[in-house]
């Protein structure tokens, strides 16, 4: 469900799945100061709760790759699987920054691929 901001605009809804406390603070500072909504899952069991518990999907998730209760690439694979979730928008953001390593995120549903560290702008 999207929230409407007072003027009327509807706030996208970014989901940030990063167990880097400190990147998502970071990052939910600058999404939130630049009109985003942000909700932060630190890692995929909360990530689907997270997806479970809306009764619409976020706009965008923002998807690392090494969390501590598995792996972004299978996540993203089963995002991809899912019919209603198979358009949305996926960003994944690793410090696995290797060219093979962004060939396979893309590969697996990926629609960009961030390294860290990076400039947020």
């Amino acid at each position: 469900m999207a929230l409407s901001e007072p003027s009327g605009r509807i706030q996208a809804q970014v989901l940030l799945v990063d167990d880097d406390a400190r990147l998502a603070e970071m990052l939910e500072g600058y999404l939130g100061a630049a009109g985003y909504r942000v909700q932060v899952a630190p890692n995929l069991a909360s990530a689907r709760q997270v997806l479970a518990a809306k009764s619409a999907l976020p706009d965008a998730v923002i998807l690392d790759l090494m969390l501590p209760d598995g792996d972004g690439l299978d996540f993203c694979r089963q995002l991809r699987a899912v019919p209603q979730a198979a358009g949305l928008p996926v960003l994944m953001l690793s410090a696995r920054g290797e060219p093979m390593d962004r060939v396979i995120g893309l590969e697996l549903g990926a629609d960009d691929y961030l390294a860290k560290p990076f400039e947020p702008r």
